[in-house]
């Protein structure tokens, strides 16, 4: 009884290193045949190990220069904006003036000042409360 535990183990290993080899000898003939010099993993001589830039021939584009820069941008309260603009006595087409929040005189049209009406109007009929 004790010999057939003993075969069974020696056999199960020297099946699996077999198999092993076979497995090995398998993928390297499918990969290079039946050769010793597989050059299959080389990259071939012709190519460069970094990739060149090909340069560029075109121009590069220009990009506009815009007039008003974040740092020339008024930043005002809605509010404070609304009553300027009413307190200018609510010009259509000319523009007026008024202070920002930094101090700076700044000047704004009528335009600038409708998003806003039309936003407190659409707030204020939302909330249920009558327009006069």
């Amino acid at each position: 009884m004790n010999d057939n535990v003993r075969t069974i183990t020696y056999g199960t290993l020297v099946v699996f290193v077999i198999g092993l080899f076979v497995w090995i000898g398998f993928i390297y003939v499918n990969a290079c045949g039946f050769t010793y010099n597989c050059l299959r993993g080389e990259l071939p001589v012709e190519r460069t190990p970094v990739p060149t830039l090909i340069p560029a021939t075109m121009p590069a584009m220009q990009t506009p220069v815009s007039e008003v820069t974040t740092a020339e941008v008024c930043r005002v309260a809605a509010t404070d904006l609304i009553d300027a603009w009413v307190e200018a006595g609510s010009p259509e087409a000319e523009p007026f003036q008024f202070t920002d929040a930094n101090g700076r005189q700044c000047e704004a049209v009528s335009d600038d000042v409708k998003p806003l009406l039309e936003a407190l109007s659409k707030q204020l009929v939302d909330a249920g409360t009558p327009l006069p």
